[in-house]
């Protein structure tokens, strides 16, 4: 008897894998009837809770600790950590604006790869403060604090000071998503999830912060950030404004297309929607895609492609004007040319 090879195999897996995401499950409503939306989005919600692990509805109460803050020109900065779960301790940069006469909007600010919070807020691998915007992150919550915003930079897990012990005396740029990642995946724990989770916490702790006005808060993330922001904004409709930077795209072009970190996968979650599915969750909710046109890993036909179907989602809501792109002459960064000004208008700044 012969057996096929693995290359025989690959393109059946790979069909049998795009016929299952054709036959999403949860795919965004085709009408524009309200009652068949909030039916979607709760039945969509609770399944996504589970794909990514079993993330609870009540989330509770949460403590924190906060070290002094550090004035600096126009602004503070704020070592805080704060507890997400049993265990599980996320720390955290706050970036408040100076001379706050009222309590202010707020941005929950998701980096990606790289070395974890201290980038966007403006801080080098040696921690020096830099006063131009660098790297890929574009240092872009301190960014978001010089215009008003209250921003928080939670480290997300597997990067920065939540590495694994042995990879702290290494490169600041490595992480332990690989690690992390396939222990996530054996004990049914997405390490997207888990990410999630404690951005959703973070969601928690700037609402009950005195210089965050609690119904005007947003979320932006680039990269990996952008996955967890897309997560967070189609789960906690609260967040009022969401921009995606060098994320959006199809599945089937980015993640499915291309070596990827491990970090980026969610057993089954194609069977039940494709990226744009995901997306219309924040719909009708103001949202920003920001791509760069030569970003090799999230490459802009399929920026393009989803775009597209988004906006077959925001029209049905009668909301078409909510949804807007920005493609910018780059590659996998983030720009910032017209999300910074999209969250103060949006916020309210």
């Amino acid at each position: 008897m012969a057996f096929a090879t693995t290359d025989q195999l690959r393109p059946l897996a790979i069909s049998e894998a795009l016929a299952a995401g054709e036959r999403r499950a949860f795919a965004f409503p085709d009408t524009p009837d309200p009652d068949a939306w909030e039916e979607w989005r709760a039945a969509f919600r609770g399944r996504l809770r589970a794909r990514l692990g079993g993330l609870p509805v009540e989330r509770g109460g949460l403590s924190f600790v906060a070290g002094p803050p550090i004035e600096r020109p126009g602004y503070s900065r704020t070592y805080l950590e704060y507890t997400s779960a049993p265990g599980v301790t996320v720390p955290a940069w706050l970036l408040v604006p100076a001379g706050l006469a009222a309590p202010a909007p707020a941005v929950l600010a998701l980096h990606g790869h790289g070395s974890g919070m201290d980038e966007p807020a403006g801080l080098g691998p040696d921690g020096a403060e830099c006063d131009e915007p660098f790297g890929y992150h574009q240092s872009f919550a301190l960014a978001l604090c010089r215009r008003g915003m209250v921003v928080l930079v939670p480290e997300l897990a597997g990067f920065g000071r939540r590495r694994e012990p042995g990879e702290l005396r290494g490169d600041p740029a490595a992480s332990s998503c690989r690690a992390a990642a396939w222990w996530g995946i054996m004990l049914g724990r997405p390490l997207l999830g888990g990410r999630a989770w404690d951005a959703l916490r973070g969601f928690d702790l700037l609402q009950s912060l005195p210089a965050v006005d609690s119904g005007r808060i947003g979320v932006m993330g680039g990269s990996g950030g952008g996955a967890v922001a897309l997560l967070v904004a189609g789960l906690e409709p609260r967040l009022r404004a969401a921009v995606i930077c060098s994320y959006f795209c199809t599945f089937t072009d980015s993640i499915l297309a291309m070596e990827h970190c491990s970090c980026n996968y969610v057993p089954g979650l194609l069977q039940d929607a494709e990226m744009y599915d995901l997306a219309a969750l924040i719909a009708p909710r103001p949202l920003l895609v920001e791509a760069g046109a030569a970003d090799p890993i999230f490459p802009l036909p399929g920026v393009l492609a989803a775009y597209e179907r988004l906006s077959a989602a925001y029209a049905l809501l009668g909301a078409p004007g909510q949804l807007s792109r920005d493609v910018f002459p780059g590659g996998h960064q983030i720009s910032g040319r017209m999300a910074y000004d999209f969250l103060q208008r949006q916020l309210g700044g």
